[in-house]
């Protein structure tokens, strides 16, 4: 072994330097100094009194859905962790959505994940291998090289049939009655999905079949995203969305998703501009991110002449009225007061962005007293470009407050009204130049006026529903899979005794050493 070698060469080392040059050359004097040299090297260097002995590995048995519902794979999984177990393996573990003791085994492995970092972390911990038994789909198999040496995966019951497979459903967060909304989909193949060529795709919205067409499926091993565009009909609310594959594979529990899509008959948000502008086109992007439901913007571009959306679709004003008038948030933005007051024309939370003409440029200082202080304290102030400010709203919560370049004047450009619903009056332009200058200064715009739109619609925002099977879709795809085989390149754990833990090896250089002490004495050297 290493350490013995090196403490052997240390102790010789030690014992030659002693006796060099000395004639006759005493060697049984050379031989204790070397043997008390080399055992105090060992011990400092803490060698090994016997060959390596690891921990006994643990057996970790995957239990997340991705085994399917075939149960003779499960079997052939429990019985190879079995086997390993009786072979001399310590403890068997169940992971997926988290690591625990298999002290119970499922009768069906049910997990909506395969995450192996936990595990890893633990087996780290204690410097214990791992025989991983899985059927290969992990979440983050790039962790399995973390796994201290000796570890190893077992894929005992590989796949034997072709599969196609549905991802999860991201629709829209809502849509409005009459709109044509474009659906991704993606379907993705195992490793034996060669063979199967061609699938049938049908769409339903609540209850009603509203596409149906002939897909290519991808290559082995390979995905393939897909566009599907189709007219919201006339049903209003939250409405079950499913998605298809017809034919016969390996796994019918991945050819079909689930979830909901909110329609409605107008605009549940709704930003109005009669004075279109930077701020307004960036704050309806946003309003787009942070809103669930319909989201429209509408814009006088002339007289009497609007457009709606980014196509700028000719609307007619009676479309805009109505829905200021259903929304359950609106932003107006330039002449508040162009429908009249703007409070008894809304039934839904305001936002007011009124025209601020130009001004003296004014710079964001600090964050007032309001609801939206923790969000808005740790702005990078003094990073932000200046902005333009009109004549502050007389009452409610300060929420920005700016001050004139070179002036110790303060006002508030943000204030925050309460009520059922709540107001909000933003009495600045110019933030298009935080969202254009890029880095902290635009990530203080998202932070800013997603504060604003989260705190204003809080009472009125509508019901959230969620995909009730996404995590476990994301589980149940074919995926690539780990190869078998060895893994693992942190140390093990050695359970072989150690020199430190020897009293006799100190008491043995003790007595070497005493020996030639001695004999040097009695034949007269020091």
């Amino acid at each position: 072994m290493l350490t013995w070698a090196i403490a052997i060469a240390l102790g010789a080392a030690v014992a030659a330097l002693g006796y060099i040059g000395t004639r006759p050359m005493p060697r049984g004097l050379l031989a204790l100094r070397a043997l008390g040299a080399t055992l105090v090297a060992a011990l400092l260097l803490n060698a090994p009194l016997a060959p390596p002995r690891p921990l006994a590995p643990w057996v970790a048995l995957d239990a997340s859905a991705s085994w399917g519902t075939d149960t003779a794979r499960w079997s052939r999984a429990r019985a190879t962790a079995d086997s390993v177990l009786s072979a001399g393996a310590d403890s068997l573990l169940l992971f997926g959505n988290a690591v625990r003791s298999a002290a119970l085994l499922p009768e069906r492995p049910t997990d909506p994940a395969s995450r192996i970092g936990d595990l890893v972390e633990l087996a780290r911990a204690q410097g214990r291998p791992v025989i991983v038994v899985t059927d290969g789909a992990l979440d983050d198999a790039e962790r399995l090289t973390e796994l201290p040496q000796g570890s190893a995966v077992l894929r005992p019951a590989p796949e034997t049939s072709a599969d196609v497979g549905l991802a999860p459903l991201e629709p829209p967060a809502g849509a409005l009655i009459g709109d044509t909304v474009e659906l991704p989909v993606l379907l993705r193949a195992n490793a034996l999905a060669g063979d199967v060529r061609e699938r049938t795709l049908t769409l339903r919205l609540g209850g009603r079949e509203l596409l149906r067409q002939a897909v290519d499926a991808p290559d082995a091993g390979g995905e393939r995203e897909l566009r599907l565009r189709f007219v919201v009909p006339a049903l209003e609310g939250e409405q079950p969305l499913l998605l298809a594959l017809d034919g016969a594979d390996a796994r019918a529990d991945n050819d079909s998703i689930r979830s909901t899509l909110s329609i409605s008959g107008a605009a549940s948000v709704a930003l109005i501009s009669t004075a279109p502008d930077q701020d307004a086109r960036f704050a309806l992007a946003l309003l787009r991110q942070t809103q669930r439901g319909a989201v429209r913007g509408y814009w006088r571009v002339a007289p009497g002449q609007w457009r709606e959306g980014d196509a700028l679709r000719p609307v007619g004003e009676d479309v805009v009225r109505r829905a200021l008038g259903t929304a359950s948030l609106v932003m107006l933005h330039g002449d508040t007061t162009y429908f009249g007051p703007a409070r008894s024309r809304a039934r839904g939370a305001l936002v007011l962005m009124p025209s601020v003409g130009s001004s003296e440029e004014y710079y964001a200082t600090g964050a007032g007293d309001s609801p939206l202080r923790a969000a808005l304290t740790d702005l990078p102030f003094e990073e932000l470009p200046p902005l333009r400010v009109g004549p502050s709203a007389r009452g409610g919560l300060p929420a920005l407050l700016v001050r004139r370049a070179r002036r110790s004047d303060e006002r508030a450009v943000v204030t925050l009204r309460e009520g059922t619903p709540r107001t909000v009056t933003v009495t600045a332009g110019g933030f298009w130049r935080w969202r254009t200058r890029g880095g902290r200064a635009a990530q203080s715009f998202d932070a800013m006026w997603g504060s604003i739109f989260d705190w204003v619609a809080a009472t009125t925002a509508p019901r959230r529903s969620e995909a009730s099977s996404t995590a476990l879709s994301r589980e149940i795809m074919p995926r690539p899979l780990v190869p078998a085989g060895a893994v693992g390149s942190a140390p093990a754990r050695d359970l072989s005794p150690r020199a430190r833990e020897a009293w006799w090896l100190a008491a043995l250089a003790l007595l070497a050493f005493s020996a030639e002490w001695i004999l040097r004495r009695r034949i007269g050297w020091r």
